[in-house]
């Protein structure tokens, strides 16, 4: 890393040993990384499968029992069969065989709007097989050659 152009402490072109707005990088250093960009409003989605099931409202949330044997994406949207969408998953919790997920509920949505038992749904290309999150068993290096 070079020193500081002029300025010593003080400042100059590139704000000095304090403050400074970071340095430009050098060859492979420049870009986000992984796509190089933040949030983007994808648009509904061309299908969705059912994700869950209501149970309760809690401080604003919509509580649910997952009904799809693959596990949503953190803020994955959340929609209706219609393709509305009512928000985005949250906090995913419970044992493995029996997760619930609760749904931060899109601005004007209420969480107490919704019955007991009314489906959700999401896009198919948000969820995660359960194997991820299952321990893979260790092989040991001396076993796999005889």
């Amino acid at each position: 890393m070079r020193p500081p152009r002029g300025g010593g402490f003080r400042g100059g072109r590139d704000g000095g040993f304090r403050g400074g707005r970071g340095g430009r990088g050098g060859p492979g250093r420049g870009g986000r990384g992984f796509g190089g960009g933040g949030y983007r409003d994808e648009g509904p989605p061309s299908e969705v499968v059912e994700v869950s099931s209501f149970l309760h409202a809690s401080e604003g949330d919509a509580v649910t029992k997952l009904t799809n044997e693959k596990i949503p994406y953190f803020n994955a949207p959340i929609f209706l069969q219609n393709m509305t969408q009512i928000g985005k998953v949250d906090e995913i919790f419970g044992p493995i065989n029996e997760s619930h997920f609760s749904i931060k509920m899109m601005e004007g949505i209420v969480a107490t709007s919704y019955a007991p038992g009314d489906k959700f749904y999401i896009d198919p290309n948000k969820l995660l097989p359960l194997a991820r999150f299952l321990s893979q068993p260790k092989y040991d290096s001396l076993d796999m050659y005889g």
